[in-house]
């Protein structure tokens, strides 16, 4: 009897060790793809659009209030990009309540996201607040994404 209850605790060890790594890799996935979109913003505020180009996968599409149709493929997002570079300057970001849904190698990722700018007397000013959805997925081992769309957060109908 011993021998078999030993032989029970030795296995649901394992299976509590297994449990743990995998929800721990589940944890780092959910960390990266946040990590990921992060790294990108910081370097949108500073007018650097490579941030996500570098991001995208080929396959890219894209949504955007400013835009009348959807954006497709990573050539016409260069494009898109190409005449704010070194135009924007935002001097601080928050990225709001992400989450991250996965699903095998692909994750979706919702987020909100505050701009501010310093005005001249050193306070800050909220300039623009989004609404954000990646979809990315894993390539070659890296988060990749394959569908981007930003929204106004409660913007003005006419």
């Amino acid at each position: 009897m011993r021998r078999r209850t030993s032989v029970a605790m030795v296995f649901l060890a394992f299976a509590f060790a297994g449990s743990w790594a995998a929800t721990a890799r589940e944890q780092q996935a959910d960390a990266d793809v946040i990590a990921t979109e992060r790294a990108a913003l910081e370097r949108w505020v500073k007018g650097d659009p490579d941030g996500f180009l570098t991001t995208y996968a080929p396959e890219i599409t894209y949504f955007s209030p400013t835009e009348e149709r959807r954006v497709d493929g990573l050539p016409a997002m260069t494009a898109l990009l190409a005449p704010v570079r070194g135009k924007i300057h935002i001097d601080r970001f928050e990225m709001l309540n992400p989450k991250v849904q996965r699903h095998g190698d692909v994750a979706v990722l919702t987020y909100n996201v505050v701009n501010y700018q310093r005005q001249q007397d050193g306070t800050e000013r909220q300039t623009t607040r989004w609404n954000s959805t990646a979809v990315f997925r894993r390539i070659d081992g890296k988060w990749r994404t394959i569908h981007s769309h930003f929204s106004y957060t409660k913007p003005e109908l006419k």
